[in-house]
């Protein structure tokens, strides 16, 4: 194309811009248009876009359907004809805003992120796609312009290759057209409807296109007839209206087909004629149903099918009466009454209400208009036939919008971090994540995403998760996960430290058993058997210790009756053999023949220490016995140094438990049932004192050392009911 050439069409585009704004009467902002106007030219040229159209022609339609078709702002008109420009740089953002305001940079830049988004990847029911929309900017004009630029691409689709031109209409029905919709734009809705069906159903919209024309002539004459009585009467009731005739659009017709299951031949109500009546807007209400009153006299109404939106508008705005009656020859027709406020309303949206005249003063009406747009759209009440693709609308305010680096939308809950939005895409990427760059800047993992953040999530092999990972999640699906992992890992350690814990009791040749489990476990102070394995594998438990935690080892069933009380030290049969030591004194005198005090009962594996009697010879005492200060302070020169042997042959000792609890039904028998029966332990005596629904007392028992005590100490403790239990001194 010649320069010339291009010059007179860029007049005829520049005309044709400013005819659509001639509401904006503003010098400035006029001149605003014709500079974006330049610079779009000046960097475009004759450049075409992928539909082979030339791209300022492109960003010049859409500005005029913004002006046109919804009375949008100056600033909404600078940003649709700027929007295909380069992406503004940060540095360069100042310069911009200077230009054209901080409204339009902040649209413009809010339009380049949505276009970034690769819709083929995402499958998301209407709802979503308005929220995406809405959660992506504060500021309704984006989808408006989103909406505009739709509508021109459907207008010059057959520019594009036949595949593109049914994704394309799939996308705008199941997505665009509900946005229409939403926002009262009927006629667009209409239009894009009609446009996308022709595309993506050809024969069934040719088919019915096709009966539709047959039968034009027809429904002329049937028309002409109808209404010739209607117009009588409101002519003779002084009513200043006029009619419009029409038929329902294919794609309605379509949905009511397959809806009702019927053929062609059995759509009733797809002829329609619309009254507008010409009315001062405190006579709108009362002289629509005056018209109302005399279509129904002339012809049988369905009272079923009256839709009253005048006393009750819908929540886009929408008014208007729609009453279904019988006409002659058993046919169906819809009535639409409304005026021409009523009209313009349903032709145009929500923007018939405010036109962006940008005189001084008039800037809250425009604010007011979009604020009424967003809460239609984020509140929006659906009628009986969309509650079901709506149900799940309220909860999305819950949720964010994020992209991974291919475009591929995922929904995430708000507070949502790297570390969820990884686990998300896949479990072996979130165990492996080790960061990640979000709009290309590098944070860690507990970074809080935003709508319309770009993630790349970077990984290394030998990362892995802890403990800390579960703060820094908030989804269910990333914690469950995360447990799961923790969970294997440490099962896998426990099997190790089993493994190790094995081979060292073999090393001494000891069978593993349960009693050997328990006494390791209170030896190292461990919360379970799974604990000790786990803590044996890390090195917390030192495996060195096993030796001496187990010696001596004897078997429960091999508990010897309770010591008897020795009066001499029989060290000749110590040195003998003839019996093994239990005790060591000051470090080098084995003792096998000794006495236990009383007064506080010690056990193997106490601390202790010796006293040294005038009749019985050396009474054995546990370190914290309540005599002890009283004999170091009055008899030091009679206490000796003492220490459990190491290869001492354990008998068994004598130990009192004091209890106490709530007194219920068979409680005694629970007690029993765990120190003799689980325990192995045998009771001598018990003494339980019973008052006001409590207890309290004492058992005594034979223990074979401290570990076996604190053993049957802890499990007296987790029976129910019980609420003490102590070793007493």
């Amino acid at each position: 194309m010649k320069n010339q050439e291009l010059t007179g069409n860029y007049r005829t585009l520049y005309k044709e811009l400013l005819g659509s704004c001639g509401y904006i009467t503003e010098k400035s902002n006029r001149l605003l248009i014709k500079q974006a106007f330049t610079e779009v030219l000046n960097h475009f040229g004759d450049a075409r876009n992928a539909q082979g159209e030339f791209q300022l022609a492109h960003s010049v339609s859409v500005a005029c359907i913004i002006a046109d078709e919804m009375g949008l702002d100056t600033s909404s008109i600078l940003s649709a004809l700027l929007q295909q420009m380069p992406v503004p740089a940060k540095s360069e953002n100042d310069i911009f805003e200077k230009k054209f305001g901080k409204e339009t940079l902040n649209i413009v830049l809010k339009l380049q992120q949505i276009s970034a988004i690769r819709m083929d990847k995402i499958s998301i029911m209407p709802e979503n796609f308005i929220q995406l929309l809405l959660s992506l900017s504060h500021d309704i004009r984006v989808l408006l312009i989103k909406l505009a630029e739709r509508i021109h691409l459907m207008r010059h689709i057959d520019l594009l290759p036949e595949m593109e031109q049914k994704q394309i209409s799939i996308e705008t029905s199941n997505l665009y057209s509900p946005l229409a919709h939403r926002l009262g734009l009927y006629k667009v809705k209409s239009e894009l409807d009609d446009l996308a069906m022709k595309l993506s159903m050809p024969e069934v919209y040719h088919s019915i296109e096709k009966k539709i024309l047959d039968t034009a002539a027809e429904q002329k004459r049937y028309f002409d007839e109808f209404i010739v009585p209607i117009r009588s009467s409101l002519t003779a009731a002084g009513l200043d209206y006029e009619i419009k005739t029409r038929t329902k659009s294919i794609p309605s017709i379509y949905s009511k087909m397959k809806k009702q299951e019927i053929e062609f031949d059995e759509v009733f109500d797809f002829f329609a004629i619309r009254i507008i009546i010409n009315s001062l807007p405190e006579n709108e209400k009362a002289e629509c149903w005056k018209a109302y009153s005399h279509v129904t006299d002339i012809y049988p109404p369905n009272t079923s099918r009256l839709r009253d939106w005048i006393s009750a508008p819908r929540p886009n705005g929408y008014e208007s009466l729609h009453v279904t009656v019988e006409a002659p020859g058993t046919n169906w027709v819809e009535v639409q009454i409304r005026t021409h406020r009523m009209n313009e309303h349903a032709e145009k949206g929500m923007s018939a209400h405010w036109r962006y005249k940008e005189q001084k003063g008039e800037k809250s009406g425009a604010d007011e208009w979009l604020g009424n747009i967003r809460s239609v759209l984020e509140n929006y009440t659906p009628g009986d036939d969309e509650i079901a693709r709506t149900a799940g609308m309220k909860a999305f305010s819950d949720h964010i919008f994020v992209f991974t680096p291919e475009g591929h939308l995922k929904k995430l809950h708000r507070g949502a971090t790297v570390l969820d939005f990884a686990f998300d895409i896949h479990t072996d990427i979130g165990q492996h994540c080790n960061g990640a760059k979000v709009n290309s800047r590098y944070v860690p993992l507990k970074y809080v995403l935003k709508t319309g953040d770009r993630i790349e999530i970077i990984t290394a092999k030998n990362q892995k998760p802890n403990i800390d990972w579960l703060n820094w999640v908030t989804s269910s699906k990333a914690i469950t996960k995360i447990k799961r992992i923790l969970k294997d890992v440490e099962f896998s350690q426990s099997e190790a430290g089993k493994d190790l814990l094995f081979r060292k009791l073999g090393q001494l040749k000891i069978d593993y058993t349960d009693d050997i489990g328990n006494k390791l476990v209170l030896y190292y102070k461990a919360a379970s058997a799974l604990d000790l394995f786990h803590g044996l594998a890390e090195g917390k438990y030192e495996i060195q210790k096993i030796k001496e935690a187990l010696q001596p080892v004897v078997k429960t069933e091999e508990i010897r009756p309770v010591l008897k009380a020795f009066t001499k030290i029989d060290i000749s049969q110590v040195k003998s053999g003839k019996q093994k030591p239990l005790v060591i004194i000051n470090d080098n005198t084995p003792l096998a023949d000794v006495k236990f005090a009383r007064c506080c009962q010690p056990v193997y594996g106490d601390e202790i220490f010796g006293f040294v009697t005038v009749t019985e010879g050396i009474k054995i005492h546990r370190s914290n016995c309540t005599n002890a200060s009283e004999m170091l302070e009055r008899y030091h020169y009679r206490v000796v140094q003492a220490r459990w042997a190491e290869m001492a042959e354990v008998s068994s000792y004598i130990a009192t438990i004091r209890i106490s609890g709530n007194d219920q039904p068979g409680i005694l028998s629970d007690i029993t049932n765990v120190v003799s029966g689980d325990l192995k332990a045998n009771i001598r005596s018990v003494n339980l004192n019973s008052h006001n629904g409590k207890f309290d007392g004492a058992i005594m028992v034979n223990v074979n050392g401290k570990a076996h005590l604190n053993l049957i100490l802890g499990r007296l403790v987790k029976i129910k009911g019980i609420k003490k239990v102590s070793r007493e001194n």
